[in-house]
């Protein structure tokens, strides 16, 4: 995965570590920063479970991107590998109150062949493997949302979740929402120094898709300084703050209070943002308590 010239989704990648494998058959890849990813959902799930323990609700646990249920860390040498449990394991491991049914979805097939193994492993367990796409899969999802609450992850391989999935969700009021926000890969869809007009319809699409509108459309500005030829410059600001700023904004208009303005920033080798971990209240009535959880989990994680 050294060659900086791969592409996940058809956005170029950065560098050797990425968040999932391009191969299937190979699990997923990741570094330092998967490990603190999935550490800090396991202590929400940890935690969550055992503040709803005595309540009357079931538990339901969503992994949309649940891959193959582990991960192959990448080292400095890359013939020096190492597998721990990915998210959907470590949600079975949860023993205080464990979880009454854990769901996960994963629409490539080969990948989806070695995530099912997890129902014959943990016979006994409420688990449902489904192949298929996290999107249409959520938007479907029919539930009686009175007698469950539950955790759902959103860790997409690359840019995948639609706003139009959160607005569905937003309305479950019963998911707690954790979002691997792939700032990294936005960016690079988002060049500094050229007209919105210009990007190719692609990817124009699949942004509208991602934040639900045209607004990042408002990233671009006119450059004080024209160019040599007096032409007016179109530029977008460097750095990512802008990006994440108005992802951030429509989920704090559309969950309100049960946004939680603590977040976590996970960079790469060179100190450059990769992903921002976001979170999300399902149900109004939990809100301060789940966002308080997830704000010590998230202010404390390395």
């Amino acid at each position: 995965m050294r060659n900086s010239n791969s592409s996940i989704g058809g956005i170029p990648t950065e560098g050797k570590i990425v968040n999932k494998a391009s191969n299937p058959s190979s699990g997923e890849f990741g570094g330092q920063w998967t490990i603190d990813k999935l550490d800090i959902l396991e202590k929400y799930l940890d935690a969550y479970t055992t503040a709803l323990k005595n309540q009357p609700f079931k538990l339901m646990y969503i992994d949309a991107f649940a891959g193959t249920g582990e991960i192959n860390l990448l080292h400095e040498d890359e013939d020096a590998q190492a597998f721990i449990e990915g998210s959907a394991r470590r949600a079975l491991r949860i023993a205080d109150k464990p979880f009454d049914r854990l769901i996960f979805v994963e629409k490539d097939p080969q990948r989806y062949e070695r995530l099912d193994s997890l129902r014959n492993e943990n016979r006994g367990r409420d688990i449902r493997t489904e192949n298929a796409d996290a999107n249409s899969y959520l938007r479907n999802l029919q539930e009686n949302w009175r007698s469950w609450r539950g955790v759902l992850f959103l860790d997409p391989f690359a840019t995948e979740v639609e706003w139009a999935t959160i607005e569905k969700i937003a309305g479950f009021n019963a998911l707690d929402t954790w979002i691997l926000f792939p700032v990294s890969a936005i960016s690079r869809m988002l060049p500094t120094s050229r007209v919105p007009d210009v990007i190719s319809d692609k990817w124009a699409n699949r942004l509208t898709r991602i934040y639900g509108d045209e607004s990042w459309r408002g990233l671009y500005s006119p450059n004080p300084q024209q160019s040599l030829f007096g032409d007016e410059l179109i530029e977008r600001d460097p750095g990512v703050d802008g990006i994440t700023k108005i992802y951030k904004g429509k989920l704090k208009s559309l969950f309100r209070q049960r946004y939680l303005e603590t977040s976590k920033i996970f960079m790469n080798s060179r100190n450059r943002p990769l992903f921002e971990f976001m979170f999300c209240v399902g149900n109004p009535r939990g809100a301060r308590i789940a966002k308080d959880i997830a704000d010590y989990i998230l202010k404390s994680s390395a």
